[in-house]
């Protein structure tokens, strides 16, 4: 509870350099309560004393908000209310606008759009940049401060707040040109867990407002494609383009290997049921790396039918995931965990694992800003994982290939 408020306080701060649209919150605050309240992750973990202190800290959050509130400022008061309650598939989100990302590299939408109020009031610093790229090239790539790369198309710096526990980022370059230097990109706030922050951020291409919880942040990697400038190899994540996903390949003598890059139900059950014919024909090794980096989850149809193959296969597993392998790629770790000779190595999980969406129902906020995805799924036997993740039983380090770092283990399992 305190770090949403203490980032509240922060981003009140902040939003005051520049003007922002306005919406009356006590009913956004108001919509948000009624609609996680259908939530089956809602009425599993609300119960007993802690219905009444959900509607205490609705009453406080209620009573500090007004009908013509910053927006921003009142999506940080929604997320404090949502926080209530484990469910990291459920959220809040801004709406976004209707242009496309082509749009935004075209010249004469960018004149045009540097000319409306979304624009000129959208929230920026007053700094010297040129200053604060000199102070943050200096900053060494375990310093949550420095200068990031986000994809190809953008710089933004993050810097301390004084010497607080709070961060801000802010545009340093950007070729969409619905960005400006110095516009703010997010905001950050310390949790009480190492290297996890609670982050308030506009959409890259859209500048909508979004939330993540319990973010973890560590190895120059603050999101999956907003990486320090200075990290030279990406490890913790999988190259795409040097690895084929539901392809069984042999790496070595006695080692194989497959990468699962999502279990989404939708263009995955031919490559389900080819992989699946592949481990019954092919698997002839004794070890088998299972790659889970960078799986986003999908649906169980799709991923249990491999993991008992691989089961059946009654090889020694070796599984791979980073803080992107999330959902049912998590569940599937747990899956495969429950071998009794599989090893977990990498990273810990997402963390969003004991519930789910099904149908995608999406609802619209009283002032049409908003609109919250509620979760109709539950996976409650997951439920300890929840916003924690699964922790690896053995982590690796980001200096070196995980594949190959894998292999030294096997091997070295191998002669003992």
């Amino acid at each position: 509870m305190k770090k949403l408020i203490t980032l509240f306080a922060f981003i009140t701060l902040s939003i005051s350099l520049s003007a922002q649209s306005n919406c009356d919150c006590k009913a956004e605050l108001e919509f948000v309560y009624e609609q996680m309240q259908t939530m089956a992750s809602f009425k599993s973990q609300i119960k007993g004393q802690k219905i009444e202190e959900f509607e205490v800290t609705y009453q406080k959050l209620s009573s500090n908000v007004s009908t013509d509130m910053n927006k921003a400022e009142c999506y940080v008061q929604m997320n404090q209310l949502l926080s209530l309650v484990k469910d990291k598939h459920a959220g809040v989100y801004e709406v976004g606008p209707d242009y496309t990302y082509e749009d935004t590299l075209d010249s004469a939408f960018v004149l045009a759009y540097r000319e409306t109020r979304d624009f000129k009031d959208f929230p920026k610093v007053d700094l010297d940049l040129e200053k604060l790229v000199e102070d943050l090239g200096q900053k060494s790539l375990t310093d949550v401060e420095g200068i990031y790369n986000i994809g190809s198309s953008m710089k933004v710096g993050v810097y301390r707040i004084a010497n607080s526990d709070s961060l801000m980022g802010v545009m340093l370059e950007s070729k969409l040109g619905v960005w400006e230097p110095g516009q703010i990109y997010l905001y950050m706030k310390a949790t009480d867990k190492p290297n996890r922050y609670d982050i308030v951020a506009y959409g890259q291409v859209h500048k909508n407002l979004l939330f993540y919880n319990d973010h973890l942040v560590s190895n120059g990697i603050l999101m999956r494609n907003v990486t320090k400038e200075c990290l030279s190899d990406n490890f913790i994540h999988v190259d795409r383009e040097a690895r084929e996903a539901y392809q069984l390949i042999t790496l070595e003598n006695d080692i194989q290997y497959v990468w699962f890059d999502s279990f989404s139900r939708f263009g995955n059950a031919k490559k389900r049921d080819a992989i699946v014919e592949q481990i019954q024909k092919e698997l002839t090794a004794s070890n088998l790396i299972v790659d889970l980096r960078n799986n986003g989850g999908g649906a169980s149809k799709i991923s249990v039918p491999i993991v008992k193959a691989i089961r059946k296969s009654g090889v020694k597993v070796y599984v791979l995931t980073n803080f992107a392998s999330s959902s049912n790629a998590e569940q599937t770790t747990v899956r495969l965990r429950n071998i009794k000779s599989t090893v977990h190595l990498g990273q810990t999980t997402y963390g969003a694992i004991a519930y789910g969406i099904n149908y995608g129902t999406t609802y619209e906020s009283p002032s049409g800003q908003f609109y919250f995805v509620p979760t109709d799924m539950k996976f409650n036997h997951f439920l300890k994982y929840e916003e924690v993740g699964v922790q690896p039983m053995i982590e690796l380090s980001s200096d070196s290939d995980w594949i190959e770092q894998t292999i030294n283990i096997i091997k070295t399992q191998d002669q003992q």
